[in-house]
């Protein structure tokens, strides 16, 4: 070789060093096999997963899965890279430590002789931020017309539904205990209360109060919430399986029964008040996981992409602001709620909450 061509071949070195270095610095960076184990990585990725470098070698990215997206998108996304083809989108993944993050990501195959590819490079980049200021945005104006509306709703409605109740009360304790007008009356007095937590949801939902924090078993607190729910009809066929034991944390208590409520009639109602609700506890020194597993058919992918949406619900039952108020109370804890699917069919609901 001459010292031209050494030059030359020293010159593109730097300049793939240089790349190299650049790349590394601006974006999350992993190799993978053909059968998407990762063979490589780079510091930016082991920093913003929290999992080091040894820990990522080996695995492949369900290490990093949030359980966000159904497994139809990772089923298309592998369909596209197999075939040749570059995929781009945005994944929201879990770091080691349990928060979330979002990243812009561009998956790119390596391609052998015969036109298969034998290895893929992963590039994102970290896009957190961007979706955190996106939700708000779209969070602040709802909140700002429901905030208007739960003020109007409390006067206008609340008090005088009370009242109608208390009224319709007297009228029933009159009766004989036989009048076949008591059957209206019950029937009248249930819509109303209907009404009334719809009105609560609402109240709740767009002018929350600061969680008021106790050390409070959640064995207690499973144990009183399914206590509560067990006198609706909704429950006579449902099995409900709670576990033994689990930590104390310090949470609003309260506000806490209400995001459990929510999810168990949640998962009552997506198995048709017949089957098996199942709520099972695990924590290591950070963080807490609640998971309520029911065994139904499972969620469509477009009302999974939106189930923490306020006014969104496929139940006859409901307001639509269940989910999404227990979403903001456990954020208030400084936690998660998501949304997994079971290997047995049905869907998950994951609490994640801190546990110092």
């Amino acid at each position: 070789m001459s010292t031209s061509d050494e030059s030359q071949t020293g010159s593109l070195f730097k300049q793939l060093r240089d790349i190299q270095y650049a790349l590394d610095r601006s974006a999350i960076v992993a190799t993978t096999n053909a059968s998407g184990r990762i063979i490589s990585t780079n510091q930016k990725f082991c920093s913003i997963s929290g999992y080091s470098a040894s820990e990522l070698l080996g695995q492949d990215h369900r290490i990093i899965n949030s359980g966000h997206h159904p497994k139809e998108f990772f089923r298309d996304l592998w369909a596209t890279i197999a075939g040749g083809q570059v995929w781009t989108g945005e994944i929201q993944n879990r770091a080691k430590g349990g928060h979330l993050y979002w990243v812009d990501t561009t998956i790119v195959p390596f391609l052998n002789s015969r036109g298969r590819p034998y290895q893929y490079v992963a590039i994102r980049f970290d896009i957190t931020a961007r979706k955190q200021a996106e939700r708000r945005l779209r969070e602040q104006g709802t909140l700002a017309k429901l905030g208007e509306m739960a003020a109007v709703v409390a006067h206008e409605v609340k008090n005088p539904l009370a009242g109608i109740r208390g009224a319709l009360q007297v009228i029933g304790g009159r009766m004989p205990h036989d009048a076949p007008e008591l059957a209206v009356i019950d029937g009248i007095r249930a819509r109303i209360d209907a009404l009334n937590q719809m009105v609560q949801d609402l109240l709740l939902f767009a002018r929350p109060t600061p969680p008021t924090m106790m050390a409070t078993s959640l064995v207690q607190l499973f144990e009183g919430t399914a206590s509560m729910l067990s006198h609706d009809p909704l429950w006579a066929d449902v099995e409900i399986v709670l576990p033994s034991d689990g930590p104390t944390l310090r949470v609003d208590a309260a506000q806490l029964q209400v995001v459990l409520s929510n999810l168990l009639l949640n998962a009552a109602q997506a198995i048709g008040g017949h089957g098996r609700i199942e709520v099972t506890v695990e924590s290591d020194p950070d963080w807490c996981e609640i998971r309520v597993s029911d065994d139904g058919p499972g969620l469509d992918p477009e009302i999974r992409d939106r189930l923490f949406e306020p006014f969104v619900t496929t139940k006859h039952r409901g307001s639509g602001l269940g989910l999404a108020t227990a979403k903001r109370v456990v954020e208030m804890h400084h936690g998660t709620l998501t949304v997994d699917s079971s290997e047995t069919g049905g869907a998950v609901l994951v609490i994640r909450l801190p546990t110092h």
